[in-house]
């Protein structure tokens, strides 16, 4: 049986293309999804129409593309992620942190048209794909540095719960112990301590 395609067909055709296929895979699979037509004059002058619609819209979506690769290719993506001294960064950069500094630079895509050729967990360069069109892809490299906070180049993080050297020091001086062969420090620490009365206010009745 003779169809006129209205869309792409994988191992079948292109829109437009006037095919020959078994009378129950047109009846029952491409006739019914609305994948191709009956080949009658009516019907090959509409998918013809289709077809120069189709191909103008695509036409202009690749020009778009290309334009918009062009301004990608000059612009320099530099991540910022906490690494520790040999560069390993603490967890990971994904494309949704790509996709986010895109759109910094005024580039909105999907993320899932940013393809990571690796994971990257480490600082230097990386390199990614980004997928603008069907046939329009861009090769791009990604530079991500090291953000340290809190503490000096190079140093790891301090530990949680960690205390500060400065701190630490007064600690030890409010607790330290007297010197050894000091009585006066002994007896300080021996002494009980002294219950302080205080003073009744206004006038005290006589004591007889």
């Amino acid at each position: 049986m003779k169809v006129i395609l209205t869309q792409n067909v994988p191992h079948v055709g292109s829109l437009g293309d006037e095919v020959s296929v078994k009378d129950g895979y047109a009846r029952n699979f491409l006739l019914p999804r609305g994948m191709a037509l009956a080949p009658t004059s009516h019907n090959a002058r509409q998918i013809a129409h289709r077809r120069r619609v189709l191909e103008k819209s695509r036409a202009e979506a690749m020009a778009a593309a290309r334009s918009e690769a062009e301004r990608l290719a000059d612009l320099e993506l530099v991540l910022q992620a906490k690494a520790g001294p040999s560069g390993r960064l603490f967890g990971s950069v994904t494309n949704r942190d790509v996709q986010a500094k895109l759109a910094e630079l005024g580039v909105e895509l999907d993320r899932r048209a940013i393809v990571l050729h690796e994971p990257i967990k480490s600082i230097g360069q990386h390199g990614i794909t980004v997928k603008l069109h069907t046939e329009v892809k861009l090769d791009l490299q990604v530079r991500v540095e090291a953000l340290l906070e809190d503490h000096e180049p190079g140093a790891e993080p301090a530990a949680e719960g960690a205390v500060p050297a400065a701190e630490g020091e007064a600690a030890a001086v409010a607790v330290a112990a007297p010197a050894e062969g000091d009585p006066a420090g002994a007896a300080a620490q021996d002494k009980p301590p002294v219950a302080t009365l205080e003073a009744p206010t206004g006038d005290a009745a006589p004591i007889d």
